[in-house]
C-alpha cells in the first residue's frame, strides 16, 4: 500500500513572550500564520498548550485548512523550556497532528544559521547560545530562568530590581535608572518585592529596554548590567570558538543590543540571521518529508 502523501507542514515557535505558528505546503510556501500568548513548558505547561492551540487555530483559519487536513499534517514545534521527554510528549499528545517537539534551541539555530557554520546568540526573554559546524551542534546554557538565562531580558530585569533595592538600602549609589524604577513602584520597595514574588520571566523582561537605553546614555547601573551580560556572552563565544569562516549571529529582541559591547574580534564576525526560529521550525517540519 502506498504511503499517503503529506500535503501540509507546520512550524511552531514557542517562547516566553509568545508563540507563533506557520502552515506551509509541500514547496514550503506559507499558507497561513497565527500568534498567541507565551509558550514556556517549564513555567506553565498548561498555558503553553492552550496558547499553541490558539495560534494553531488562527493559522488554520488563515490557511483555510479544514480539521481533517490539519490532522493529516506534520509539524515541528520548538518550545522554550521543553527540557524533559515528559514535557515534549505532553505537548505533542495535546496537538491534533503528528508533531515532533523539541526545545526552541534547535529551531532557533536552524532558522538563524541556515547552512552556515558559526554561533548564534539569541537573546530575548531567555538566552539561547548555539553553534553549528558542519552537522555537529553544541549548546551552552538554556537551563531556564531560575538557574540560567544570563544576559537575557528576564535576567537583566531581575538583576535591575535587586540593584534598586540595594540602592534603597544604601548599599549602592543610586542612579537615574534606579530612581526611575523605584518611582515606577510608587517609591515603595515592598511593591518591588510583591511584584517579584509572582512575576514570570516575561514580566521581568519588560524592564530590559529601559536598561539598554540607560546603558547607551552612560547610566552606571545600566552599564554594569549590560557589561555583565556581555561578559557572559563573550565567555560563551570563547568556550565554543569561532573558526575562520564562521559567522556570529545576534538574534532575538535583545541580541543586537549586545553587538556594541562585544570584543572587536567578535564584532568582525557579525552577520545577520538568515531567518527566524519559526522559519527553523518550518524547515525542520518540511525535512520530515525527506526522512
Amino acid at each position: 500500500m502506498a504511503l499517503k502523501k503529506i500535503e501540509h507542514f507546520i512550524g511552531i515557535d514557542g517562547g516566553g513572550s509568545g508563540c507563533r505558528v506557520a502552515i506551509a505546503d509541500q514547496a514550503g510556501d506559507v499558507l497561513g500564520t497565527g500568534e498567541a500568548g507565551p509558550a514556556n513548558a517549564s513555567t506553565d505547561l498548561g498555558g503553553t498548550v492552550r496558547n499553541i492551540l490558539e495560534a494553531l487555530d488562527l493559522a488554520a483559519d488563515d490557511a483555510g485548512l479544514a480539521d481533517p487536513q490539519l490532522r493529516a499534517a506534520k509539524a515541528h514545534a520548538g518550545i522554550a523550556g521543553a527540557i524533559t521527554r515528559q514535557q515534549c510528549e505532553s505537548i505533542s499528545k495535546a496537538l491534533p497532528m503528528d508533531t515532533k517537539v523539541t526545545e526552541d534551541k534547535e529551531t532557533a539555530l536552524r532558522g538563524a544559521m541556515g547552512e552556515r557554520s558559526g554561533i548564534l546568540l539569541a537573546i530575548g526573554t531567555g538566552t539561547l547560545i548555539g553553534a553549528v559546524h558542519k552537522e555537529n551542534t553544541r549548546f551552552i546554557g538554556g537551563w531556564g530562568f531560575v538557574l540560567s538565562d544570563q544576559a537575557s531580558g528576564a535576567w537583566l530585569g531581575r538583576n535591575l530590581l535587586t540593584e534598586v533595592l540595594l540602592c534603597h538600602d544604601g548599599l549602592s549609589a543610586p542612579t537615574d535608572l534606579s530612581r526611575r524604577v523605584l518611582e515606577d513602584f510608587d517609591g515603595d520597595p515592598k511593591a518591588i518585592v510583591s511584584f517579584a514574588a509572582t512575576a514570570a520571566p516575561s514580566n521581568f523582561a519588560r524592564l530590559a529596554p529601559a536598561i539598554v537605553k540607560a546603558a547607551t546614555s552612560g547610566d552606571p547601573l545600566g552599564l554594569n548590567l549590560i557589561q555583565a551580560g556581555s561578559i557572559y556572552l563573550t565567555n560563551a563565544i570563547d568556550a565554543i570558538g569561532l573558526a575562520r569562516n564562521d559567522v556570529l549571529c545576534l538574534a532575538g529582541g535583545l541580541g543586537p543590543s549586545y553587538g556594541d559591547w562585544l570584543m572587536p574580534s567578535h564584532q568582525a564576525k557579525l552577520a545577520p540571521p538568515e531567518g527566524t526560529p519559526l522559519d527553523g521550525a518550518l524547515a525542520l517540519a518540511l525535512a520530515q518529508n525527506q526522512s
